[in-house]
């Protein structure tokens, strides 16, 4: 399901410049910056009620109607005669797709402390995958149907993900977490600036690290066009997934080898200055350094991710997860949002090459705000449940 999820939300990624300009002949990076930053804005803001409905509802009964709506909005999209109309339609549809993220929270809370981190791993190689097929499948679909027929293909995995809910909850697969009783439920603790030190400082440095992963997005294709001679929607869309394809890899070969598991902070400051690295490399106007960057992107981005996530897991509790979650996606949305107006405004006053490297000097301001929030080693005797020895769990090691 979120496979499906992921793969409707890349399909106009990368082409979100083309899209707005032969359908409703928009061609104002400005206009670009606005509309992915207003869906940041709409996530941001809706996401946190989903949460608190998921206190009453079981997740997947929700997603089966959320995902029905927003199938429902996108296909009235496809016919949005203007841009104001289709701004407005596709904005409610974002706000009902957004649900989704409740599915990350809620498998936290079905999953045990020896068997999380591995489903941590499996959820971002999922979203890696999806990326990919959704970049290639957007790149293909625009070659030879146009950019509408993306639309199409975004309420068709909607409303896959609305078949899956249904037939796992009519085939008594799904897992309620919630308790039957009313009285039995206990409240997430009220979220509080002195006791939350360490989860906000984590939602600063992934606000960073979203910004600079998100700044570069927008106009990729078009920097793509302009320095390759490999032309093409699909091949544009190929190179834009390389970072996902290269994480999936990563899976597989952590998988394949059971490399040890290495100290969080440690690692995580490493990877960090690999993404710099990376982000710093595809600024140069040549396709085979471009894609050395995007290789190494690609493997910092797949440890950062499953890092950050459990962190974030052990910092928190299960009571909590939804709500320091909502939390930690408020910050992320933030960065996206940030870097959606900053994009727009980069590409029309400095080219295409800017958000490289503004994202680069990102991805060195969370490496150093990590090392300052989280400086100390914990000793390799004190692996949480949540980052388990390799030697001890039957579980390879996610990163």
């Amino acid at each position: 399901m979120t496979l499906f999820a992921v793969i409707s939300d890349a399909l106009l990624i990368p082409f979100y410049p083309q899209f707005f300009a032969e359908r409703y002949g928009e061609a104002s990076p400005w206009h670009v910056g606005a509309y992915v930053a207003f869906i940041s804005i709409t996530v941001m803001c809706v996401f946190p009620l989903w949460v608190r409905v998921a206190r009453r509802v079981e997740t997947l009964h929700i997603l089966q109607y959320t995902q029905g709506i927003a199938a429902a909005l996108c296909l009235a999209s496809y016919w949005a005669p203007d841009l104001v109309s289709y701004w407005g339609l596709s904005m409610a549809m974002f706000a009902f797709k957004s649900s989704y993220l409740l599915n990350f929270p809620y498998l936290m809370r079905t999953e045990s402390d020896e068997t999380r981190g591995g489903t941590i791993g499996l959820l971002s190689v999922t979203a890696h995958l999806g990326v990919v097929l959704g970049a290639v499948a957007g790149g293909a679909v625009i070659e030879h149907w146009g950019v509408r027929g993306c639309v199409l293909l975004m309420a068709l995995a909607d409303v896959v993900q609305m078949g899956l809910c249904t037939w796992l909850i009519r085939s008594r697969r799904m897992v309620p977490v919630l308790a039957e009783d009313a009285e039995e439920r206990t409240a997430p603790r009220r979220f509080s600036l002195t006791g939350h030190t360490a989860i906000l400082k984590l939602a600063v440095v992934m606000l960073l690290f979203d910004f600079g992963a998100a700044l570069v997005r927008p106009f990729f294709s078009l920097y793509w066009s302009s320095i390759s001679e490999a032309g093409g929607e699909v091949v544009a869309g190929a190179a834009f997934a390389v970072p996902k394809i290269v994480a999936v890899c990563a899976l597989l070969i952590h998988r394949w080898l059971t490399l040890p598991e290495q100290h969080p902070t440690r690692r995580t400051l490493a990877n960090l200055m690999l993404g710099a690295v990376g982000l710093g490399l595809q600024a140069v106007p040549d396709m085979a350094t471009l894609l050395i960057g995007r290789v190494l992107l690609g493997w910092a981005l797949y440890q950062l991710v499953i890092n950050f996530d459990v962190q974030l897991y052990q910092l928190s509790t299960p009571d909590d997860f939804g709500r320091d979650y909502g939390v930690i996606n408020i910050f992320q949305n933030c960065g996206v949002l940030l870097a959606s107006f900053t994009a727009g405004s980069l590409v029309a006053t400095l080219g295409l090459r800017a958000p490289f490297i503004v994202a680069c000097v990102a991805f060195l301001l969370a490496a150093a705000l990590w090392l300052w929030s989280f400086p100390k080693a914990r000793p390799a005797g004190h692996a949480s449940a949540l980052n388990p020895n390799p030697e001890d769990s039957s579980h390879a090691p996610v990163a």
